[in-house]
């Protein structure tokens, strides 16, 4: 089930897709650090790890590496990185801004 769910994203508009969501998000981290981290100061820390995993997995997925191991594609599905990352885009931009 999880090589099913995994091809369904595996295509080239997707990756495409991880790839800008990983620029941007890094692009925000790294270019308005004081801001960001200001903000992140007062969330949970569960919630940061979050957000750092789903980057990395968009990062990951976004690349193009291809993982070969049922657990690891279970562990950076990036159907939950991209949900992760809108929420925390939403709630940096929209909701604190």
């Amino acid at each position: 089930m999880i090589h099913s769910l995994y091809q369904l994203i595996n295509k080239g508009s997707f990756r495409t897709l991880s790839f800008i969501l990983a620029l941007g998000l890094t692009a925000v981290f790294f270019f308005n650090i004081d801001n960001f981290s200001t903000l992140l100061r007062n969330d949970s820390p569960w919630w940061i790890l979050m957000i750092f995993w789903g980057l990395i997995t968009v990062w990951i997925h976004g690349i193009g590496f291809e993982i070969k191991s049922v657990i690891w594609k279970l562990i950076f599905l990036p159907y939950i990185a991209y949900i992760i990352i809108l929420i925390s885009a939403i709630e940096h931009f929209y909701l604190r801004g």
